[in-house]
């Protein structure tokens, strides 16, 4: 049942995606940027949700993840200052910049959550797992909102260099992670975050 859900969200977000994709313009470019940039706080919080939780269990069970969340709130700041810059003022220079930042953003926050299921102690893993898990699904959504807005081209080199495709992680979010992306960002993002699949991320 939930597969054939995720297969039909996956569909009719290809839909919105493909008519994008056959005529992007600098002005959808600024709306991605834009959308993503008020919506990172949001993004930043379930990271510092993710830290707290970290940071309240046995060191040695969680080393892993805490790297990988470090790295992802470093990113997230990057991203706010990217995104922002980009949404005031665009270049191409800035586009490639914001492109390079959401590609890193999603790889880190998908080893993030592989890390936490290789976390041995039982307790610890379904701990980390909700905070990590909650917090791949939101970056997925971002990455939904800049795929729409990326040319064929660029998504297909996106596609190609991902380490993780998301196949491997998104059969590990949890039904609250899908309805927390619902209310944070409404069903259309829920379903960009779903397309990654249809495009072979």
């Amino acid at each position: 049942m939930r597969k054939r859900w995720m297969m039909a969200l996956a569909g009719m977000a290809a839909l919105g995606l493909v008519a994008c994709l056959d005529g992007c313009s600098q002005a959808d470019a600024v709306k991605a940027a834009s959308t993503i940039h008020g919506y990172l706080p949001t993004v930043m919080g379930l990271a510092s949700d993710a830290a707290a939780t970290l940071e309240a269990l046995d060191p040695s069970d969680v080393q892993e993840v805490q790297a990988v969340n470090s790295k992802v709130q470093v990113e997230l700041q990057e991203l706010e200052s990217v995104s922002g810059a980009y949404a005031a003022a665009p270049t191409a220079e800035g586009w490639t910049s914001l492109q390079s930042v959401v590609d890193s953003l999603v790889s880190d926050a998908d080893q993030g959550l592989l890390a936490a299921l290789a976390i041995k102690n039982p307790q610890s893993q379904a701990q980390v797992k909700a905070a990590m898990s909650a917090l791949d699904a939101v970056v997925h959504v971002l990455d939904g909102y800049l795929m729409a807005a990326r040319s064929p081209d660029e998504v297909k080199a996106a596609a190609a260099n991902r380490s993780v495709k998301v196949q491997s992680v998104v059969r590990y979010w949890s039904q609250g992670d899908w309805q927390r992306v619902e209310q944070a960002f409404g069903t259309k993002g829920e379903a960009l975050a779903g397309v990654e699949m249809q495009l072979g991320f």
